[in-house]
């Protein structure tokens, strides 16, 4: 029975075909050609990544870092708005002395806030600083040395009574939305060193301001938290980064400017704006009331940007009650006043004893302000730095050359990166299957 039935299937069984030797050439043939192709697919996929790689690192890369014995600085001809995913000083190191910095937008993998970005003095790459215990929420108010070797800043810690969290629903004083601020701290920009001040507090401190005096004396101002909306009067320091100490002052630093050399000016009280008087504080605590009486009292801006020169002799002012304004110059000595011919939206510096540097609309592009050089001798403008108004300035680097310096890198998103590669590897698998499948055939 079963012979017969195999005898049956031989017979109805197709003649023909290829000798076995044949078949066996031809499943090594597909065979070969199969790994052929997966492994050209595979070469192309990880030259694919590597090239992805390579973009990536070069995205990333920055200028080595300048010897100690290259300490010129320069001035960028342009300031430009950093990338959120630019690397950070924990990832490459302290970035050196500073021209500039910036507060800006930064990304990672699943955060994002706000950062503050360095600008070098001498290589002019870009740098996120990872400052120590920072208050996120306060990185406006940090402040970098006139010679750009310091960045002061607010830094967050326990307290003993810390308000609690905010509801979603109750408003109320006795909550607070970010963590308290407990001190400040003073970060080197060449060694990366951090010096902490944490104050006496029993629900943190409301930071005012940061003020250097000159590149080793820092003004302090802040007073002590109420409840999540208010502070008490404030108290003010100057802090000697030499020895670390810090002494109280008898007046309130929060709205005066510097002249970078041991100064400072408080001329925005309006009490002394109607009488026409100022006062200046030195770093060692003294305070001087000088005239300051301008051609129009009664006409000073309420914005006021005051800037005393190097030798405290005179001081430079906007004056007038629109936008743009015109500049002041009054003679501490003699009380001799004197308007400028020209037209600006705020004063940063003194470059040397007939120049300022001072804000005024670009040409081209009237979102951002141009930084220029203003010659108080015949009112004569140069601008110097475009888009000059995201920066703060260390000043008194103010008056080196300036220089056209490259544009930042531009570094991906860490998931585009990575979705980018996983398109890579899933494509290159679909490729390898779909070969697979047609050299079978």
């Amino acid at each position: 029975m079963l012979t017969d039935l195999l005898d049956d299937l031989a017979r109805e069984a197709p003649t023909g075909g290829a000798p076995p030797g044949q078949l066996w050439r031809r499943g090594r043939r597909v065979a070969r050609t199969r790994r052929l192709g997966t492994v050209a697919i595979a070469a192309v996929a990880c030259l694919l990544l590597i090239a992805l790689g390579s973009v990536t690192w070069q995205q990333r890369a920055v200028e080595p870092p300048v010897a100690e014995t290259e300490t010129k600085s320069y001035v960028p001809a342009r300031i430009f708005t950093p990338s959120p995913y630019l690397p950070g000083t924990d990832e490459q190191g302290p970035p050196g002395v500073l021209i500039a910095t910036i507060q800006t937008e930064r990304k990672g993998w699943s955060d994002r806030g706000f950062g503050l970005v360095g600008v070098s003095a001498t290589a002019g790459d870009y740098r996120f600083l990872d400052l120590p215990d920072a208050h996120p929420e306060h990185l406006r108010d940090a402040a970098l040395s006139p010679d750009g070797r310091h960045v002061a800043y607010w830094i967050t810690g326990s307290v003993p009574d810390p308000f609690p969290r905010r509801p979603k629903v109750p408003s109320s004083s006795a909550f607070s939305d970010f963590p308290p601020i407990v001190g400040y701290a003073v970060y080197d920009t060449v060694t990366g060193e951090v010096e902490r001040q944490v104050q006496r507090t029993q629900h943190g401190i409301g930071g005012q301001a940061f003020v250097w005096f000159d590149p080793e004396h820092l003004g302090v101002a802040y007073g002590q938290m109420r409840d999540c909306c208010s502070v008490t009067p404030n108290r003010s320091f100057v802090h000697d980064l030499a020895n670390g100490t810090a002494d109280a002052l008898s007046v309130d630093i929060a709205r005066t400017s510097t002249n970078g050399h041991g100064t400072l000016i408080d001329g925005s009280d309006d009490t002394e704006r109607r009488s026409g008087t100022s006062t200046l504080i030195g770093n060692d605590g003294s305070t001087t009331s000088v005239r300051t009486r301008t051609s129009d009292a009664s006409r000073v801006s309420g914005s006021m940007f005051t800037v005393l020169s190097p030798d405290a002799t005179r001081v430079a002012f906007l004056t007038g009650s629109s936008a743009p304004d015109t500049v002041e110059l009054v003679d501490i000595d003699d009380g001799t006043t004197r308007t400028i011919d020209v037209q600006s939206l705020g004063i940063v510096a003194w470059l040397d004893a007939t120049h300022l540097a001072a804000y005024a609309e670009g040409p081209d592009d009237e979102a951002h302000l141009d930084l220029r050089s203003v010659d108080i001798r015949d009112g004569s403008t140069t601008t110097f730095v475009q888009n000059a108004d995201e920066a703060r300035f260390a000043i008194n680097l103010l008056d080196s050359p300036v220089r056209e310096q490259p544009a930042p890198p531009r570094p991906w998103s860490p998931w585009r990166i990575t979705g980018t590669a996983a398109a890579i590897v899933a494509g290159a698998a679909v490729a390898i299957l779909a070969w697979r499948r047609r050299a079978g055939r």
